[in-house]
């Protein structure tokens, strides 16, 4: 086969968007503007979004006995992403989210799975399966998900793959697994709220100071991102979206864009650019999945927000990644 791009390690979930004008207060009951069943998980947020922008990416998740029911196996395949990891099961469902979006703000998210020990064991029993399919692709992505399978996975393997790790809500949830993967990371994706909550369980004054990643990238919601490579700091801007309906996978679609930009041989700085171009399309509609942009489409909105010609890629990806690694 031939090298493909991403292989996104993380979650393949039904998500439950709830959209409301306010957030309930405790015991308050409050009505629901808008209901929808889409497709999520921050797994497949990544390679979906990479796909929809050119790339070849892959998934390595378990999936539940509903995959091929809910046409969620079906949406990956035409898409192009490489199911090959996509772990079936008899034993349950498909994990739930249910995400209250409020517009203009951040989510609130419930989140279930019904067998977790028994998701773990899944990921273990099929660790060689990972290894072989990992050999196929150039970058290794870890996003929300089993920590102790990560760990294990690139402690074992000794993967040469540039690995790129967003813990995401694991940050607040289990972030001692967090700090344990840092040092195995080249890449590290966080929000602003993370970054602060590393900083107090490692006691660091700066994120600067945070061991083993070797580029930084921070978002900041509607103030955009910095991003941190080799003692330079870069700010890049948030894109403006057409409309805002739901901020649900914009995280997920800017980390894509953002590793799909690194591969195709653009700068940091650029790349950030462009990974906040295509985060401005997902949050124009209900659903992390929902309006994930082609490349063709980050070309005209990236221009259009810069006021600049689309830049031309002047590096090859072995240079990005001996940059990296």
């Amino acid at each position: 086969m031939k090298e493909r791009d991403v292989l996104a390690f993380g979650s393949i979930v039904i998500d439950n968007l709830l959209i409301v004008n306010k957030f309930p207060a405790l015991n308050e009951t409050i009505p629901v503007q808008k209901y929808r069943y889409t497709y999520g998980g921050a797994g497949a947020n990544v390679a979906v979004a990479i796909a929809r922008l050119g790339g070849k990416s892959g998934i390595f998740a378990v999936s539940g006995y509903d995959f091929k029911k809910t046409s969620y196996e079906k949406c990956l395949t035409e898409q192009n992403v490489d199911i090959r990891g996509a772990l079936h099961t008899k034993e349950f469902p498909l994990s739930r989210s249910f995400i209250v979006s409020k517009e203009n703000s951040e989510n609130q998210i419930l989140y279930y799975y019904e067998k977790k020990k028994r998701v773990v064991q899944l990921l273990y029993e099929n660790r060689n399966l990972a290894e072989k399919i990992s050999k196929d692709y150039k970058v290794l992505h870890f996003s929300t998900g089993h920590f102790e399978f990560y760990k294990s996975f690139l402690e074992k393997h000794k993967t040469k793959h540039l690995i790129s790790f967003d813990p995401g809500q694991e940050t607040f949830s289990y972030p001692h697994r967090v700090i344990k993967l840092l040092k195995q990371c080249h890449i590290l994706f966080m929000n602003n709220h993370e970054a602060k909550r590393i900083k107090e369980i490692l006691k660091l004054k700066s994120i600067r100071k945070i061991k083993g990643p070797k580029l930084i990238c921070i978002s900041l919601g509607a103030e955009g991102s910095i991003i941190l490579f080799k003692n330079t700091l870069h700010r890049i801007p948030a894109v403006k979206p057409s409309k805002v309906a739901d901020p649900t996978g914009a995280g997920d679609s800017h980390r894509a864009g953002f590793l799909l930009a690194l591969l195709k041989g653009y700068g940091i700085k650029t790349a950030g650019e462009i990974a906040s171009t295509v985060a401005s399309f997902t949050i124009e509609a209900e659903g992390a999945q929902t309006s994930l942009p082609t490349w063709e489409k980050v070309i005209k909105r990236y221009e259009h927000f810069f006021k600049e010609k689309f830049p031309t890629a002047k590096k090859t990806w072995k240079e990005t990644e001996k940059e990296l690694l």
